[in-house]
């Protein structure tokens, strides 16, 4: 008889656990201890199913959508008869039965259940949605200083090759070389552009904003903005903003007059002059020159959110990616989505959030996506430095998948690296294959991929500001990585599955290869990776449905030979990965 570790059975019947879906289906989820039942299943009648309720409930049979190390997690989407719900969870081990309802786990099974005792769902609300064009999209950030420079070197500039690298120092790069590189962009597979801040500031990254009203004449007028949104636009791609919220720069007119005129300033209160900092005001980190807003105040907000409303209605931006988004008022938040949904229903809101985002995701009034980094970490850690299992890194993927609701997971933000991080090959020890890896698995993997500009062509960069270094753009032809970012892009954009489909682990074997299914609807792919610094070579059982299968990737010289039906030999060199379809 299995043993039954009562602690880890948990639902809550809110967010991740317990949702409508943007379809109006309703989601349940309940967690257990792993292997540790052979059915589970949702009990699931009404607030008004008098007199009976539960004798006459819908039973609908739970499936396990995702395990980690210790847990599985069980799930059943369905079709409501009625949106006021109540229910319960039926959970059997071998001949041991146990039901769970809002006043704690039962043993037996009991038909005279007291609806009152049961979880509510008052009222199943469908999710809102983000845009359809944002699930799975494949993005591409621009440091624009760094990217691109169209016309004549100027006094005061860099080189284009020059390794001063800091925030001090400027290159050039304008909105008219990202407007040539739109060709480009878009034959690399790129969808949607995200650059980090294009306002008045005087440093390269121009996170210390000076005027949110004027784009940094550096990089061009307001015009180029417009101009670079419709040949995007013509081009079937989209841009997002890098909105600064959190905090400006010293010479943004409001704090000048905060530190000015003291207690007389109507812009005091904009600011927190607490003396918490040395320099007399909260700051973001602890760098004087961006002192910290605060959004709680009504005037400070109304101007924030006409920022955000302004660049939407003028130059037709897509949406906004809010910059250190967690330590902002929440309630900017919602206001700024309601902003947002007004000016355009087709904008698209990310946050910049490192940690777990439930907070600011799966309640439907904040933000669509964010920036994943809990997914990222997970790869950097056994892609780039291998100091985890195969078995830690699937559990990580699977307990990250059950964070959130699966609209939400289909537009996270899933990059190898960013103007804050080190670059994926430089955190790989310079290795191509390990690069290559952890490209297929981000884009075999649910959510939108985002790509950090030049990472196409294996640039190498250390901690910021070292991961800032020019695009090489002498280096774009016949470049091997380019055309693997390509291919898989491709791969993306011709099988639906990969772009939103559910993810399953399938096998995770000793000698790291990596094997996971997604599936939409008829498409059924198997994903497999070598995630070793070996060749691996072995026999992989099918899954039922794919005894009859072919390679759909021709990225290596990688091999799958069918030995006999339903098993497959696989030899993958280091860093290889394959689809068979």
């Amino acid at each position: 008889m299995r043993t039954v570790h009562f602690g880890s059975i948990y639902h809550m019947p809110w967010l991740e656990y317990r949702h409508a879906t943007p379809e109006g289906r309703v989601c349940l989820r309940i967690r257990t201890g792993k292997d540790e039942f052979t059915h589970v299943e949702a009990h699931v009648t009404s607030n008004y199913d008098l007199p009976d309720f539960f004798a006459k409930a819908h039973i609908y049979p739970m499936s396990i959508v995702a395990s980690d190390e210790w847990h599985d997690w069980y799930e059943v989407i369905f079709d409501p008869h009625d949106r006021r719900l109540k229910y319960l969870f039926v959970l059997i081990s071998d001949e041991q039965v146990f039901k769970l309802d809002a006043s704690g786990l039962h043993f037996g099974r009991d038909y005279e259940e007291n609806v009152s005792e049961a979880f509510a769902f008052a009222y199943a609300y469908p999710e809102q949605a983000a845009p359809e064009w944002a699930q799975g999209v494949i993005g591409y950030e621009i440091f624009p200083d760094r990217f691109r420079r169209a016309g004549q070197w100027e006094d005061g500039l860099e080189p284009w090759t020059s390794d001063r690298v800091q925030n001090e120092f400027r290159f050039g790069g304008n909105l008219r070389g990202i407007i040539e590189a739109v060709p480009y962009l878009k034959n690399l597979g790129v969808e949607m552009i995200y650059t980090t801040p294009l306002f008045l500031s005087d440093t390269s990254h121009r996170y210390n904003t000076f005027d949110y009203y004027q784009v940094d004449p550096l990089l061009g007028t307001q015009e180029d903005l417009c101009e670079l949104v419709e040949t995007l636009h013509n081009n079937g791609m989209k841009l997002m903003l890098d909105g600064v919220f959190n905090h400006c720069g010293l010479e943004f007119a409001p704090f000048r007059d905060a530190l000015e005129k003291g207690e007389n300033s109507p812009y005091r209160d904009w600011f927190f002059f607490d003396n918490s900092e040395a320099c007399g005001y909260q700051t973001f980190g602890h760098w004087p020159y961006m002192p910290k807003l605060n959004l709680a105040n009504p005037a400070c907000a109304k101007y924030f959110l006409e920022v955000g409303r302004y660049w939407i209605k003028t130059c037709h931006v897509d949406g906004w990616r809010l910059d250190v988004s967690p330590e902002v008022w929440p309630d900017f938040w919602r206001q700024f989505r309601r902003m947002i949904l007004e000016e355009n229903p087709e904008g698209l809101m990310v946050a910049e959030c490192w940690d777990d985002s439930r907070q600011w995701l799966t309640q439907g009034d904040m933000f669509h996506s964010t920036m994943s980094y809990v997914w990222s970490r997970n790869v950097w850690n056994r892609l780039s430095y291998q100091k985890i299992s195969l078995k830690e890194f699937d559990a990580v993927n699977n307990r990250a998948l059950m964070l959130y609701p699966d609209h939400v997971n289909q537009v996270l933000w899933n990059f190898l690296d960013t103007h804050d991080t080190a670059r994926i090959r430089t955190r790989s020890g310079g290795s191509w294959e390990m690069q290559k890896a952890a490209a297929f698995f981000q884009f075999t993997f649910p959510g939108s991929p985002i790509l950090y500009y030049g990472d196409e062509l294996a640039m190498e960069g250390a901690d910021d500001p070292y991961c800032r270094f020019p695009m090489p753009w002498d280096k774009t032809e016949n470049h091997p990585m380019l055309a693997h970012y390509s291919r898989l892009a491709e791969l993306r954009r011709e099988h639906p599955a990969l772009r939103r489909g559910a993810f399953r682990t399938w096998k995770v074997l000793e000698n790291g290869l990596y094997a996971y299914l997604r599936t939409r609807g008829d498409e059924q792919l198997l994903c497999v990776l070598n995630t070793s610094r070996q060749p691996v070579s072995t026999l992989l059982p099918l899954p039922e449905g794919m005894a009859e299968m072919s390679m759909l990737t021709d990225l290596y010289a990688s091999q799958a030979v069918p030995v006999e039906s339903g098993l497959v030999k696989i030899e993958l060199s280091c860093g290889e990965g394959l689809i068979l379809g």
